[in-house]
């Protein structure tokens, strides 16, 4: 389910997007906000994923508002103004939708948001790619390139062959997307048994990185390696 607020002080742009996302099964209004002051109260005490947010709004701008956030859901702008495009995209929006919004346009958008929020489909074979959001960024990542995973409270470190990334997300959210080579060792670490170099006692070698291993995953591993 894809979470969403829409932030716009005209009472009919409000109605018009709402009556868009009731249309949508895995789509879930988490709030219609007529202001962004109002907003940021629903940010601060629910899980957001997209805000649709007006531009030309009174007290604080749209984009006001989104350069006040450290850490913003995706942004698809909703104004009358066709002149903020250029700002828009400089703060990294998603997209950038012209009132009066059509539902076909809606549409477009609404699809481009899925398959960058949404688990990508498996294929066979090695190449396998996720899509994993870390700030304002959404991170296409091949599932070859990631050597394991490290549970850290609310995040999740993800350590790459060449950078290391820390989602907002918990361990068992991210398992559910990665294909079977990687495998859990321990309630707070998952690896890519591609990477594996040898395992000794309860340590397991990864790349250059040594992984605790429980006795709950061990035999498993174990089993696993022996194939």
């Amino acid at each position: 389910m894809i979470d969403c607020v829409i932030i716009d002080d005209e009472p009919l742009a409000r109605k018009i997007l709402v009556e868009y996302l009731d249309e949508l099964p895995d789509f879930q209004l988490v709030a219609a906000c007529q202001d962004a002051m109002e907003a940021q109260q629903i940010l601060n005490n629910s899980r957001v994923d997209l805000l649709f947010l007006d531009i030309a709004m009174p007290k604080l701008t749209g984009m006001q508002f989104i350069k006040s956030l450290a850490s913003p859901p995706l942004v698809i702008f909703t104004t009358a103004y066709s002149e903020y495009a250029v700002e828009a995209f400089e703060v990294n929006a998603f997209d950038y939708l012209v009132k009066p919004i059509t539902l076909e346009r809606f549409l477009v958008s609404i699809e481009k948001v899925r398959k960058f929020l949404s688990p990508s489909e498996r294929v066979s074979g090695d190449n396998k790619w996720i899509n994993i959001k870390e700030g304002r960024r959404i991170y296409h990542i091949d599932t070859d390139d990631i050597l394991y995973l490290q549970a850290y409270g609310d995040y999740v470190r993800m350590f790459l062959k060449d950078q290391t990334l820390m989602p907002k997300e918990k361990l068992n959210v991210i398992k559910e997307l990665l294909p079977d080579k990687f495998l859990q060792v321990h309630r707070s670490y998952i690896i890519n048994l591609s990477e594996v170099k040898f395992m000794e006692g309860n340590l397991v070698q990864v790349a250059s990185h040594k992984i605790p291993v429980s006795d709950t995953y061990r035999n498993h591993l174990l089993q696993v390696l022996n194939q």
